[in-house]
């Protein structure tokens, strides 16, 4: 399958690496508005086209399918273009940060969840996939508790076009509590402060506390910091009637050193770049399988909209400082 890839910044050049694994994916055309970046990668991996206007990538009639790594508020348009062109289509999260456009693409293309796929990546982490394959061990589940903490923040020309912290980080972890718990959000509470970036008051937080109560009964919490000086540090923890299941983080080794001044170990590995490498892979392949045989992709345009259906509950809930109701 030939691949067109929009966007080249950190978040594309990862995905153009992990597409390179996959046999049956050959990337042959890159877009970004940086012209000198985007001819130099091409350059470097033998990519055949190169184009400034991402418009001339989508209606190149070789690209099969399109990789959607650029700013949020570029997403709507171009998955439209691309779906509009018969292309298959990745989209990286978020899909879009309003919910209206959503919609309009799951009314528009009634084939959506055959052509579009939602770039929710910690969905293929082999060690969140295990835990959800025992979670029969430890009886029915009851609570689950999700940490996402991001080493440093990002600079404040970012923060301020995407779409807040519930809408572009804690998406991750709304959608991993839906594929975890695999049932629907009936209430949400949400607070949050500013401890780490300034300049960002009346703009955003950095430091939040989700709680999200599930139709079936199960709780789940979710904690999230732009900044953990101690490295990047993702969890999992559930609880059930029989017993508890943890995924604890990866650590750049395993080995413990062990002195008269205590016990010491690796630090965590840095990012998300190293911590998500093979689910990005992953992903990669999954999209591939589908779209051969036909079946609907793993994470979809309706996965996005109840994400972001929370996202905006809980900007609610921070704001007016009460629980608030899914409709």
């Amino acid at each position: 399958m030939k691949i067109g890839i929009i966007g080249l910044g950190r978040i594309g050049k990862t995905h153009l690496k992990a597409i390179q694994k996959i046999d049956g994916l050959k990337v042959i055309a890159v877009s970004d508005i940086d012209e000198k970046q985007c001819n130099q990668i091409a350059e470097e991996n033998k990519i055949p086209y190169s184009y400034i206007d991402y418009n001339k990538l989508i209606a190149n009639k070789e690209v099969e399918a399109i990789w959607i790594c650029s700013p949020s508020k570029l997403h709507y348009e171009q998955v439209s273009a691309a779906l509009e062109h018969k292309k298959y289509v990745f989209c990286e999260k978020p899909l879009e940060i309003e919910i209206d456009k959503i919609t309009a693409l799951l009314n528009s293309f009634s084939d959506i969840d055959k052509r579009l796929m939602i770039g929710f990546n910690k969905r293929f982490d082999s060690e969140f996939i295990e835990a959800k394959k025992n979670i029969a061990k430890i009886g029915v589940p009851t609570i689950v508790k999700i940490t996402s903490r991001d080493p440093a923040p990002p600079t404040l020309a970012y923060l301020k076009t995407s779409g807040g912290l519930f809408k572009d980080m804690t998406i991750h972890d709304f959608d991993m509590s839906r594929f975890i718990v695999e049932d629907d959000v009936v209430e949400v509470y949400a607070t949050g402060s500013i401890n780490y970036i300034e300049g960002i008051d009346g703009v955003d937080i950095d430091t939040a506390m989700v709680t999200l109560k599930f139709k079936n009964g199960i709780i789940c919490t979710i904690d999230n910091s732009r900044q953990s000086p101690y490295g990047y540090d993702q969890r999992l923890e559930i609880l059930g009637t029989l017993g508890m299941l943890q995924v604890n983080n990866k650590k750049v080794n395993h080995n413990s050193f062990y002195t008269t001044q205590g016990k010491q170990s690796s630090v965590y590995q840095n990012f998300f770049l190293e911590r998500y490498a093979d689910a990005y892979e992953q992903e990669a392949r999954a999209f591939l399988d589908c779209v051969v045989t036909k079946r609907e992709f793993p994470a979809t345009a309706y996965d996005a909209l109840k994400a972001l259906e929370l996202a905006e509950a809980c900007k609610k809930s921070l704001l007016e400082n009460r629980a608030v109701r899914i409709s």
